[in-house]
C-alpha cells in the first residue's frame, strides 16, 4: 500500500513537473519573440531535442562556449539543471549582434521566468576558471572553430594548430565530471558546394576553410581523455518538424554538412 501510494506521488509529480516545463517554453517562447529571438520560435524545442536528444538535466551543472543570446542556457535550466554558465566574450567577429542588448535581454528571461541558476560571463575559455570535475555536460554550438581559428584551418597539416587544440580540450577534460557529455554542433569543411566553388544556397555566409570534419575533432578529443564518439548529421528545420533529427552523411554533404559530435568524459 506504501510502495502504491509512493509510485502515485511520484507520476503525480512528474506531471506537474511536466506542465512547470511546458509553460516556461511556452513564456520563453513568447518572450523570445518580444526580445527579436525569432518571428514564431516554434522551431526552439525540436532544435533543442535535436542537440541535447534525452539528456537528463536534474540536478546537472551545465556549461555553453560560446553561449550568444543563451537559448540553449535556458533550454538546460527550464529543464531543471542546477547550474548553468554561458560563456559569451563578444570578441570582434564573434557574433553579428550587440553585447549590451544581449546581456540585458538574457538578465530579463532570467528574471521574468526566474530562472536564477543560469549567468551569462564575458569571458574566453581559456580566461575562463573553473575547478576540476565540476561539468556535466559541456557544449559547443558552432563556436568550436573560434576556439582558436587561425589553428583551426591548418589543424590537418600543422602540429604546432594540433598542440593548440590539445591544450584547449584538456582544459574542457579537466572541467568535466567522469562520464560528463561533451556535445559539439559545427559544420565540416567538406560540402559540396564549398569543394566546387560556389556559394551554398542553403548556408551562404560558411567559409568552409575555417572549420574541420568531426572525424578529425574526434580524434583530437580521444588523446585528451574523451571516448564513445557518435557522429550524426544534422536535419533541416522542415524534418525536426517530423522529429526526424539526422539525415544521412552524402545527404547532408548536398546541404549544409551540419554534424552533431556527442563524447564522453572518461578520465
Amino acid at each position: 500500500m506504501i510502495n502504491q501510494k509512493r509510485n502515485y506521488n511520484a507520476v503525480f509529480k512528474a506531471k506537474i513537473d511536466r506542465c512547470n516545463v511546458s509553460n516556461l517554453l511556452e513564456s520563453f517562447r513568447i518572450l523570445g519573440k518580444r526580445l527579436s529571438f525569432w518571428s514564431h520560435g516554434y522551431d526552439y524545442i525540436p532544435r533543442c531535442m535535436q542537440i541535447f536528444g534525452k539528456f537528463d538535466f536534474h540536478g546537472k551543472n551545465i556549461l555553453e562556449i560560446g553561449c550568444g543570446k543563451g537559448i540553449f542556457c535556458i533550454w538546460a535550466a527550464i529543464h531543471g539543471a542546477k547550474h548553468v554558465v554561458g560563456l559569451e566574450p563578444f570578441a570582434e567577429g564573434s557574433h553579428r549582434f550587440k553585447a549590451k542588448e544581449t546581456y540585458n535581454n538574457f538578465e530579463k528571461i532570467k528574471q521574468f521566468l526566474k530562472l536564477w541558476q543560469m549567468e551569462m560571463l564575458p569571458l574566453r575559455l581559456e580566461d575562463y576558471r573553473c575547478r576540476d570535475n565540476y561539468y556535466d555536460l559541456i557544449l559547443s554550438v558552432n563556436s568550436i572553430n573560434h576556439l582558436d581559428e587561425e589553428s583551426c584551418k591548418v589543424l590537418a597539416k600543422s602540429q604546432k594548430a594540433v598542440e593548440s587544440y590539445l591544450k584547449i580540450f584538456y582544459k574542457i577534460r579537466d572541467m568535466m565530471k567522469n562520464g560528463g557529455k561533451l556535445i559539439i554542433i559545427d559544420v565540416s569543411n567538406r560540402n559540396f558546394f564549398g569543394d566546387h566553388k560556389m556559394k551554398n544556397p542553403f548556408a551562404k555566409s560558411i567559409e568552409w576553410s575555417k572549420h574541420q570534419d568531426p572525424v578529425l575533432w574526434a580524434k583530437l578529443l580521444s588523446r585528451c581523455g574523451f571516448a564513445k564518439c557518435k557522429i550524426s548529421w544534422n536535419s533541416s528545420r522542415m524534418f525536426r518538424y517530423l522529429k526526424i533529427y539526422s539525415i544521412p552523411k552524402t545527404m547532408s554533404y548536398f546541404y549544409d554538412s551540419c554534424f552533431r559530435l556527442e563524447m564522453t568524459c572518461s578520465k
